[in-house]
Order: C-alpha cells, then structure tokens, then sequence
C-alpha cells in the first residue's frame, strides 16, 4: 500500500442551513433522506415526513415526499434560486431520488421477489407528484446515477449480487447495470467479477468511473472501451472525477469514511493518496455524510450545513 503525502485543504462554501431551509419551507418535522447533485448539476434535497396512521393494506404508514431544488453557480458558490415541490404522499418506503429529465426518480435499495413477482422499487413521478411509471431495478441497489439523456445506471452490494428476499436468479448479479428510463436494461458488466459495487461516478463527458470489490480496482468506461486504475485505496464508498479524468477525490477506505484523500494519474497509473481536509473559511469541516459526482460535491456537515465544493486540476 502506498503511503500518503502531506495533506491539503479541500476548499468548501456554506450552501445553506437544513434547519433554516426547514423553517422556511415548513419542513420542521421532515427528515432529510436524500441528497446529490443532478445530471442538470442542481441540488436536489429530498425530504421524506411520516403519517401517524398505518395504511391498512401495506401496514405502514404512508409518507409524504418533498423535494427541494437548488439552482447552483457552482464557480460563485451560491444559490441562484430554490424550488420546492411537495409530492404528496406516496404508498411506498424511498429512501433515494434522483433528477431524470424534468422528472424525479425514486428509490429504495431493498426489492423482494414474492410469488407475483419483483416489488417495483423505482418510480418516476412528475414535480407534482403524479405517479408516471413504476419498475423494478433489482435488490440490494448501491448507489444510481442518471445521465442526461435519461439513462439509470445502478450499482449493486453483494446482496444484489449473490441474492437474497426471495432472488434465486438476481437482477444485480452482474454487479452494474444500465437501464432506459423506462426500467429496460441496456448494458450489464460481463467483464469485471463485481463482488459489491462500492462506487460509481461520471465524468463531464458521461464517461461511467466504478470501483468494485474484491479487487479493489478502479474503471472508466464508454461502454465500449476501458480505462483500469489500480488505487491505493481498499473499501472507499464515493469519488468525484475532475473535468480532465485525471484527478479525483476518493471518500477514505474502511474504517475511514470521514476523511477524503485526492488521487492523481500519470501515465495511466495513480499516484500516491494525498489527504484532503474539508475547509470552509479557514475552519475544518467535520463530514456527517458526502455525495460526490463529477467534479461537484456535496458534504453534510456534522453541524447541519451543507456544503459544495469543485474538484479542480490543481487540488492535488
């Protein structure tokens, strides 16, 4: 393993304040569930509050979904504008969202394979909350991302890879996929032994970057042509890439996952990990959570801020 160099600071700026932008939004009782940065590179927030009383068919409560949109100057470091767009309740248990088109895609990690078959775990829903489709993608979902012409890619953990609630033959066997927007797969990895996907990115090019276990190796791909990097890294659970495909920032390994370290390439090969310390006005930032995609990321501060920042050329 190679050893790391002397740390540097990662430089952040204050987007906004949960409990504030509860307040405003009169959100006060609603639990942040979800957050990334769109293929429109907006902000989308989702916000998820329970009802009191159980559904009596499902036997759990419905809850309300409320996403909020943030316009961003990623190069100011501030806000353009905010949009909120209450979606109602929803029989359903998300846990994830994602822009697709003018639309949000929402997710839960966990599907079951029952006698009438998979639970539909993803729908898409218009910004007023009408239910415009529902399909499934899989078991055991790692993380998702979509592109801009609409294209899901789901990663999978070694649950949705090896099966379990009821998959003898699992969808996410092959450890990623890539589906249309209307839930049809496109491409599957037949290339790499996926064990658990632990990460997956984009670059400013729509290029896929993956990260996969047990082989701890790092892949760019257009779905025709491969890219391999072999990082100093073992278990790290999110990157960003920056606009050149040479630079990154990789959320620490195991027993890590609250420090960042940058990586660079020469010549096809990483150098070694240099530790990067989230800054935001000369003070350290202490990292709740992070979601890292393409050069824009996005860190959720232990003291209920959350923060943006830009992976650069020169950060490492």
């Amino acid at each position: 393993m190679n050893q790391s160099i002397k740390a540097k600071i990662l430089p952040l700026f204050p987007i906004l304040d949960l409990n504030e932008l509860r307040r405003e939004t009169h959100l006060e009782d609603a639990v942040l569930s979800d957050f990334s940065v769109g293929w429109d590179q907006n902000v989308y927030l989702l916000f998820k509050q329970m009802a009191e009383s159980q559904d009596k068919i499902t036997a759990k409560p419905p809850a309300g979904y409320t996403v909020v949109e943030l316009k961003m100057d990623w190069a100011g470091g501030e806000i353009l504008d905010i949009a909120v767009f209450p979606l109602g309740r929803l029989k359903f248990q998300f846990r994830y969202m994602r822009a697709i088109g003018e639309e949000f895609l929402l997710f839960k990690a966990r599907s079951a394979y029952r006698e009438s078959g998979p639970e539909q775990n993803a729908w898409i829903v218009s910004r007023d909350g009408a239910v415009l489709s529902r399909f499934c993608l899989g078991d055991g979902i790692q993380d998702c991302v979509v592109k801009k012409d609409g294209t899901i890619i789901t990663s999978y953990f070694d649950e949705g890879v090896f099966g379990n609630y009821g998959w003898d033959e699992p969808l996410g066997a092959c450890g990623l996929i890539a589906w249309t927007s209307e839930g049809t797969s496109l491409w599957k990895n037949e290339k790499y032994p996926i064990y658990d996907c632990y990460a997956i990115s984009l670059d400013e090019e729509e290029n896929l970057w993956f990260y996969y276990y047990d082989e701890f190796r790092l892949v760019r791909t257009n779905f025709k042509e491969d890219l391999v990097f072999e990082p100093p890294i073992e278990g790290s659970g999110a990157f960003s890439v920056a606009p050149s495909g040479d630079t990154f920032l990789f959320q620490g390994g195991y027993q890590e996952h609250n420090k960042f370290y940058f990586l660079t390439a020469h010549g096809g090969r990483l150098g070694k990990k240099q530790k990067a310390i989230p800054t935001c006005d000369g003070n350290k930032v202490a990292v709740e959570q992070c979601s890292l995609l393409r050069s824009q990321m996005l860190f959720l501060g232990k003291n209920g801020v959350l923060y943006g920042g830009v992976l650069g050329e020169s950060e490492a």
